[in-house]
């Protein structure tokens, strides 16, 4: 059976579930970088700076996007992609 998990930090709750196959097609999601989750948040500028001291594989640098926000991607240890955005 699927098992959960919750992971909180700073009041944020993202709730996680495992399941042993992918759920996308791994060559696809590389492809079209489908993302797996959409974190939002305040300001993604002190967390990207955390996050690059610590080595953690940056699959889009910090960059502003042109309808306003900050945005970056990491790749967790199955390959997925997980956009955080916050305000310019």
């Amino acid at each position: 059976p699927p098992s959960y998990a919750q992971v909180s930090r700073d009041g944020a709750r993202l709730n996680l579930r495992h399941v042993d196959a992918p759920v996308v097609d791994p060559a696809r999601r590389d492809a079209e970088q489908l993302l797996a989750a959409t974190l939002a948040m305040e300001d993604a500028a002190p967390l990207y700076e955390e996050y690059a001291k610590a080595g953690v594989e940056l699959a889009q640098p910090l960059r502003e996007e042109p309808w306003g926000a900050r945005t970056f991607m990491v790749r967790d240890p199955d390959g997925n992609l997980l956009l955080f955005a916050g305000r310019a």
